[in-house]
This record gives C-alpha cells, sequence and structure tokens, in this order.
C-alpha cells in the first residue's frame, strides 16, 4: 500500500505537538458524557454513582494503555482499522474494525447534538430538538473541513470552559461538606435495584460512554508530530485527568442532590449547582454545559471524518472519501459523515444513542486489547511488502518499539469489554439492533464498492 509523503501536496500537515494533543484528549473525553448520563446512572444505582465511573476509568485505562502502545509503532490515520490489518491480515475483517470505529464516533456526534437542544439549551430557550441537532452537525462539521488546526484552537477554548463548569460542581461538594449542606451518608444509597451486580453493569456501561474519545485521537496520528512521544503522554495524561475529575463531580453530584431527584433531572449538574451553596447563575451554567457537549461533538465529527479518510486511502471504501480538498482537509469524507451523522440523530434520544456508541466501541476495545496480544507473540507481516519481522522490534516506521503495556492488561480488557457488550446487548431494545443493522449494511455496500474499485495509491486532491 502506497502512502503519500509527508511533503507532498496531498498529505495531510502535521500540526499537533503533545500539548495539544492532550488538550484534544481532555477535550474529546470531557463533555457530554458527564453532562448529560450522571442522571442515567443514578437511576440504576443511587448515590453511589461514584463506583460505576471507577470501574469505568479502570477499563478505559486498561484500553488506553493497548491504544498507546500500538499507536506509537503503527501510527496511521486509519488507527485500529491499520492494526488489525497487520495482526490478521483479513480486509473485510481489517473493514469491519474501521467503519465501526467511524460509525461510533457518527452516533456520538449524533447522540450529543440531541443532547445540545434537548437538555440544558432548555434552560435558555424552547427550540425544536432535531433542528438544533442538525443546525449543530452543520456548523461543526464546516469548523472541521476549515482545517485541524482551527479545530484544534476550538477545542482548547471550549474544553477550558467545560473544566471550569465541572469545577464548580467539585467546588459546590466541598463547601458543601464543609458548611453542613451536603450528604455523605447518600454516597452508599441505592435507587430501587441499584445494590445488584445487574444495575452495576448498566450503570457502569452508561458511564463508560462519559470516557469515551480517548480512542479518537489516534485517527489523527498522520498529522502529529513524533507520534512516539507524543501519544503515550496524551492518552495516558488524558485519561488520568479525566478520570480524576469524574469521580471528584460524581461524589458532589451524590452529596448534594438526593438519588432519587438526581436520576429524574434533565440537567443534572445544574440541580447539583442549585441544591450546593455556590450562587452560580443556572443560566451561566447551562451555556458551560452547552459548550461542553459541543465540544464532543465537534471531536467527533473531525475525527469520523478522518477515520473514513484512512479506510479510503487504504482501498477499503471508494476513493472519492479519499479526497483532499484545498485546505488540505478530507472534504468527502466531512459531509459524508455530516449527513449520516444527521440521519442517526433523528432515529433516536441521548440514551438510545449513547447505547449505540457503547456497543460499537466495546466490540473494538476488545479486538483492539486482543491485537495486541497477537501481534507480541508472533511475527506480523506487512500486508504490503510481504516482508515479515518481529512486531515487537519495528513499528511501521522502524525504530524501538516505544511504549510497551503490560501483558496481563490487555487480557484483562478482551474480558471486560466482551462481557459489558455482552450485558449490554442483552438488555437492550429493538431500537439498537435496528441502527446496527442500518450501520452496517451501508458498511458492507461501500466495501464492496471500495473493493470493486481496487485500492488507493494516493488520496486525491481537490483542484
Amino acid at each position: 500500500m502506497s502512502r503519500p509523503q509527508a511533503g507532498s501536496s496531498s498529505a495531510l500537515a502535521r500540526v499537533l505537538g503533545t500539548g495539544l494533543l492532550t488538550v484534544l484528549v481532555v477535550g474529546d473525553i470531557l463533555g457530554a458524557g458527564i453532562y448529560i448520563l450522571v442522571a442515567e446512572v443514578a437511576g440504576e444505582v443511587g448515590g453511589r454513582l461514584w463506583l460505576p465511573f471507577l470501574l469505568a476509568m479502570l477499563l478505559a485505562g486498561v484500553t488506553g494503555a493497548s491504544y498507546a502502545e500500538l499507536v506509537v509503532r503503527h501510527p496511521h490515520a486509519a488507527g485500529s482499522a491499520h492494526w488489525v490489518e497487520i495482526a490478521y491480515a483479513r480486509p473485510l475483517f481489517t473493514f469491519l474494525v474501521g467503519f465501526v470505529v467511524a460509525c461510533s464516533a457518527i452516533s456520538t456526534g449524533a447522540a450529543v447534538s440531541r443532547a445540545v437542544g434537548g437538555l440544558y439549551l432548555s434552560v435558555l430557550v424552547e427550540l425544536p430538538e432535531i433542528a438544533v441537532a442538525i443546525g449543530v452537525i452543520v456548523v461543526l462539521s464546516l469548523l472541521a473541513w476549515f482545517g485541524l488546526a482551527e479545530s484544534a484552537r476550538a477545542n482548547a477554548v471550549m474544553t477550558v470552559v467545560e473544566v471550569g463548569g465541572l469545577l464548580l460542581v467539585v467546588t459546590a461538594g466541598v463547601v458543601g461538606l464543609v458548611d453542613g449542606s451536603a450528604e455523605p451518608a447518600r454516597l452508599f444509597e441505592s435507587a430501587g435495584a441499584g445494590g445488584d451486580w445487574s444495575a452495576i453493569l448498566a450503570a457502569t456501561a452508561l458511564a463508560f460512554f462519559a470516557y469515551l474519545g480517548f480512542e479518537d485521537v489516534v485517527h489523527l496520528a498522520e498529522e502529529v508530530r513524533n507520534p512516539r512521544r507524543a501519544f503515550p503522554r496524551a492518552l495516558l495524561g488524558g485519561l488520568a485527568v479525566v478520570g480524576s475529575l469524574y469521580l471528584a463531580v460524581a461524589v458532589s453530584a451524590a452529596l448534594l442532590v438526593a438519588p432519587d431527584r438526581l436520576s429524574s433531572s434533565s440537567a443534572p449538574l445544574l440541580d447539583a449547582l442549585a441544591e450546593g451553596p455556590l450562587p452560580v447563575p443556572e443560566e451561566l451554567f447551562a451555556v458551560i454545559a452547552m459548550v461542553a457537549v459541543t465540544n464532543t461533538a465537534l471531536l467527533a465529527l473531525t475525527t469520523a471524518s478522518r477515520q473514513v479518510y484512512g479506510l479510503a486511502e487504504q482501498g477499503s471504501v471508494p476513493s472519492p472519501f479519499a479526497r483532499v480538498g484545498a485546505r488540505r482537509t478530507p472534504t468527502v469524507a466531512i459531509v459524508s459523515v455530516a449527513a449520516v451523522t444527521a440521519g442517526l440523530a433523528i432515529t433516536g434520544g441521548v440514551r438510545e444513542l449513547a447505547d449505540t456508541t457503547v456497543v460499537l466501541l466495546l466490540a473494538v476495545f476488545a479486538i483492539v486489547n486482543a491485537t495486541v496480544v497477537v501481534l507480541r507473540r508472533r511475527t506480523a507481516v506487512d500486508p504490503g511488502t510481504g516482508a515479515s519481522h518481529p512486531s515487537d522490534d519495528r513499528g511501521d516506521s522502524g525504530g524501538g518499539s516505544g511504549f510497551r503495556t503490560p501483558l496481563v492488561l490487555p487480557f484483562i480488557g478482551v474480558v471486560a469489554c466482551s462481557g459489558l457488550l455482552v450485558h449490554t446487548l442483552l438488555n437492550s431494545g429493538a431500537g439498537l439492533f435496528v441502527r446496527l443493522g442500518v450501520l452496517l449494511g451501508l458498511g458492507g455496500l461501500l466495501f464492496l464498492l471500495g473493493r470493486r474499485a481496487g485500492p488507493t495509491n494516493e488520496p486525491v486532491s481537490a483542484s
């Protein structure tokens, strides 16, 4: 497989360093999940919502370490699809993994775009939820087309705003403990059947949605300077920062709001502030929450288009998806992702679309963790040249292997992701299976068209 040279006009520009990449990781994880799903988690486990967030953080950390190892050895815009191609050399399997990752980013964009109009915006003004969602998708897709550096700078600004909002909630919890308005006993209260393990697993799957996003940035590998150094620091450092903040927010919300009220809230963190001792205007926090949710949508749309671009570059989907415009951004992929995201946003609410994302990515995460084990324990064959080499010793670009996760962690990741996936599927409605069927059917059609057209040697530049 031929790839564009770094200096060619069609190559993606390497504009991201470690610092900005870390901001992207933190910004992509932070936002929609913690702002909109706290109520859903509390509905499953009551005041013990900190427990699912802790379990989800551990699972995200295990999988994040696998991603860090693979991306430093095999940096590529296609991310997990490229790693699966190296490990298994099965074109259809490779395509399915890559396409499922793209679909997960698309469903994330659809879920959080619905959240913009359906939750915190209602504090300010009543507007049609679907119309707002489609408007958000269009505006953010234009920003993604304008350029990655511009999108990253917008993300950096929005990340500062959303972190500020979460710190307000944490501060309210701390002050509440000091002045006695918080109730520590709530941290161990359950809601209904919230004490059994089935409810804890369901809540963990929901909380896991709040940690999703770290996997998206690996698709920017070809736009990062020195990815071998940048990615491990950005991925694991970003997860540590976000995990600590999420736990603090979960504890604070449980301290300030009774579990039954928290579980029925459409704006749970806003209610936590309203019950707390800090005089924060609800309109101000509603704006902060919308910025946070919009930030997640921006990163989801940006990385989904890069994933589709990577699949087209590999020849897995038709070559027009690899077309790079005058701004050196994947124009056709961006437009296509926006259209599918808008269509998906019409099919369900935030909870249903979030479930779709979680199911898709749990499957991919189980495969990625298994891929680490495969590439450690056997000799990989380069699918482009047919040459074999010990995959522990060199990556795509040669050199040392870089970051390596303890081998026991990928095994744990396979078991944990698979178990949570099965539990989620067994407890989901028919709508989830319909969405999955439509997305996979679309993927099958694109795969057949891509195979018929043949591989793309270089992305096409728009004139």
